[in-house]
């Protein structure tokens, strides 16, 4: 059973930053979407439906860029904290993940428009969606 958070003021959220060898995955938000259109990010979504928190994991990667589960090396876990953004008025309780894959062919969803793969320090030169490059530092302590 699936839980709409779409207008919710407070949801939980998976916040997957997906890398291949030395290179992080980014990607520019689709118009479509419903918050920080044509920002880039790492892969997001609702905590909405009762997967375990690793089989949402897989589930974002698969819709989102193509891949399955045997493209998965490793799943880490970060941290899980409230992120407020005061602009949407909106409370984001955002579960962070690092995965690593051993495929970088990657099929994009229509979640978004183009991709980039990046060192950590060519991250600055990118606007991204608010919290992300502070994640991004939470990302390299795993």
């Amino acid at each position: 059973m699936s839980i709409d958070y779409t207008n919710a003021r407070s949801a939980p959220v998976i916040v997957i930053f997906v890398r291949y060898r030395d290179k992080f995955l980014l990607v520019k938000r689709s118009e479509k979407m419903l918050t920080y259109q044509g920002l880039w990010s790492c892969l997001a979504g609702f905590v909405d439906d009762e997967k375990t928190m690793e089989e949402k994991v897989a589930f974002e990667i698969e819709e989102e860029l193509g891949l399955k589960t045997t493209d998965i090396k490793e799943i880490k876990e970060g941290e899980t904290y409230l992120f407020v953004d005061k602009d949407l008025d909106r409370e984001w309780i955002r579960h962070i993940y690092l995965v690593e894959i051993t495929n970088p062919n990657i099929k994009l969803s229509w979640e978004h428009t183009e991709l980039v793969w990046i060192t950590p320090e060519e991250a600055k030169n990118f606007e991204a969606t608010p919290g992300f490059h502070e994640d991004m530092e939470k990302v390299l302590k795993l």
